[in-house]
């Protein structure tokens, strides 16, 4: 049945036969092009590829946005050399195809409308099911964006009806915060379902086409304008849009000199040797230096080039291959990599745990309430099953922390609650905001955009009472307790700003600083089929002060490790020492009591 369908949606492509030639006089072909979503094709394209760039598929912006956003653009030319697009509020951008410059006065108003506006994807309802989006307010006027394509030397071709990028530029300028976004593999447009777990994973079927089986068995090379297309996009895609926080050795020089200039200037010839393999014909030669430039030059824990791991799980025949790239970067990866960095501290601390609480999510002692939430992953088939009477109360985040509230404000020794997020590694935001709201009542999160200078600040409203409604009736659930957040520098990115946010309302910290983690990621593509991952300068977290979050939290109650006598690895970082003292029930039940001792028996104003 498979290959039916296989051979019947290869029949879709239609390819014109007869060349046209866009409004600068460059001759084009035309592909009508199926897309594919969960395996099933639900709609087509029509790309174009030009004589001058015939192996980068081309898109236009008006279809682009109407079929991926799902949001109609009036085209217009002020000039003779200029094309403005609009949408429904007013917001536009505008394309001067001859100087390859798109700019616009109000970038982020055009790219995702606040949700007063109209209706678009990832803005206007949370992917998950007890949280909605309300709002979006921007605080401060934008900077005027201008992106310099022909700097990157990414050409813009345009004709009387629509302005026309590369299908992948598209994509990542315009992907919102569901990551909707499209790839193409030589035969096939894919749009891939966003798994939050690993937010960059190619679809299967991704790996199918003739074109991309010979590329990756090294039957083929790759051509020179998608090796000069994909270089420059990169470049592009980095110098724009990398959200600089500081910890990724390249950081400082990439927000210096850029890509190009910061390889150049790499001690030893070590960037220009990435830059090489960058520009390679030989599609290992190219993954093994993008995977050396994400994995050793910029990881910070956010930005990070996917494709190895998804050429390795074993859902695609390349497993060899995944190896020989390993391995041109494996010797570097020891300590010098921050997700590495948190697998091996992962193990420690968790089976240390396990020996002191086992696997309970909810535990109490004395006054005290734990509960574990070790990462804000959403299980959304088990949530549908509830909503729709069909299961119960899902065991994820956002359902360990709603029973464990629901059952100490049921025993009346419980005063404090203390949520363990001892080795949370981070996950969706829109589960941290659905538990700041029902612990603290918090429901905005606050945001900066570095690109546009703009603060902003997104409401959302919480289905806290679960009865499938989102209403008044949910602010009557409130539950009055101390609240403190348990922390080791295992706690990243959300797990991370949790307890930054707890503490801006009264929460008390206990453990050691968080390890950090401030931006939000941003999925990327190139022409080269590579998708990667960075912290992205749209969405940047701060604190109340308007500091980044990045560098971790302010531990209120230091408590310290069991140090080896002898050094297990020379670098500190990869030394876990003993975390036992941190799963002390009674000490922790007494942290707790004291820390909040002072404010409990003071005299009533």
């Amino acid at each position: 049945m498979k290959k039916i369908l296989a051979v019947f949606l290869a029949l879709l492509i239609i390819v014109h036969s007869v060349p046209f030639a866009s409004a600068g006089g460059t001759a084009y072909t035309v592909q009508r092009t199926p897309v594919i979503e969960k395996d099933e094709q639900t709609g087509s394209l029509n790309l174009r590829f030009y004589t001058d760039m015939s192996h980068v598929p081309c898109l236009g912006i008006r279809e682009y946005l109407g079929f991926v956003m799902e949001t109609e653009v009036t085209v217009s030319q002020p000039d003779e050399d200029t094309w403005e697009f609009t949408r429904s509020n007013g917001a536009c951008i505008r394309v001067n195809p001859d100087a390859g410059t798109v700019s616009s006065p109000d970038w982020e108003s055009f790219r995702i409308l606040p949700v007063s506006g109209e209706k678009k994807a990832g803005v206007e309802d949370s992917p998950c099911p007890w949280s909605r989006y309300m709002d979006m307010f921007f605080d401060d006027e934008p900077n005027a964006v201008l992106f310099d394509f022909a700097k990157y030397g990414i050409r813009i071709h345009a004709d009387a009806e629509d302005v026309y990028l590369p299908l992948v530029m598209l994509s990542s300028l315009f992907i919102d915060s569901s990551y909707n976004y499209l790839l193409y593999n030589g035969e096939k447009i894919f749009k891939p379902e966003l798994n939050l777990e690993n937010i960059a994973a190619l679809p299967a079927g991704y790996y199918e086409s003739e074109r991309m089986r010979a590329l990756l068995n090294g039957e083929a090379q790759r051509e020179e304008d998608e090796i000069r297309e994909s270089y420059g996009e990169l470049c592009f895609l980095l110098d724009y849009f990398f959200g600089h926080p500081g910890i990724a050795p390249l950081d400082g020089a990439l927000a210096e000199k850029g890509l190009e200039g910061a390889l150049r200037d790499m001690p030893d010839g070590e960037g220009e040797a990435i830059r090489e393999e960058l520009l390679s014909p030989d599609m290992a030669e190219y993954l093994t230096g993008m995977s050396k430039l994400f994995f050793l030059q910029l990881d910070d824990g956010h930005t990070a080039f996917s494709g190895i791991s998804d050429l390795i799980d074993g859902s695609t025949p390349y497993f060899a291959l995944a190896l020989q790239i390993m391995s041109g970067v494996g010797a570097g990866l020891i300590g010098n990599s921050a997700v590495y960095r948190q697998l091996l501290l992962l193990d420690p601390i968790t089976r240390t745990r396990a020996e002191a609480w086992g696997d309970e999510a909810y535990r109490e002692y004395g006054s005290t309430a734990i509960i574990r939430i070790d990462n804000f992953y959403p299980d959304k088939a088990g949530w549908l099953a509830y909503y729709t009477g069909e299961g119960e109360i899902p065991a994820d985040s956002y359902g360990i922390a709603w029973i464990g509230l629901k059952r100490a404000s049921e025993n009346p020794a419980i005063k404090n609650i203390l949520f363990d997020l001892s080795a949370n590694v981070g996950g969706d935001s829109d589960v941290l905001m659905a538990i700041m709201d029902l612990a603290a009542g918090e429901d905005t999160m606050r945001l900066y955009n570095a690109l546009t200078g703009q603060h902003e600040r997104v409401q959302i409203h919480t289905d806290r009472n679960l009865d499938g409604v989102i209403d008044e009736k949910d602010k009557e659930v409130k539950y009055d307790f101390n609240y403190g957040v348990l922390t080791t520098r295992l706690s990243f990115s959300c797990g991370n700003l949790f307890p930054i946010m707890m503490q801006e309302h009264g929460a008390v910290l206990l453990g050691e600083p968080s390890g950090g983690g401030s931006c939000s990621v941003q999925i990327a593509v190139l022409s080269s089929g590579a998708v990667f991952m960075m912290s992205s300068c749209t969405w940047t977290f701060r604190n109340l002060d308007d500091t980044s979050v990045e560098d971790g939290c302010r531990t209120d109650l230091l408590i310290e490790r069991i140090e080896q006598e002898t050094t297990v690895n020379m670098n500190p970082r990869l030394s876990p020492g003993d975390y036992a003292p941190f799963f002390d029930d009674e000490m922790l039940d007494k942290m707790m009591n004291e820390w909040f001792a002072p404010a409990e028996e003071a005299p009533a104003a």
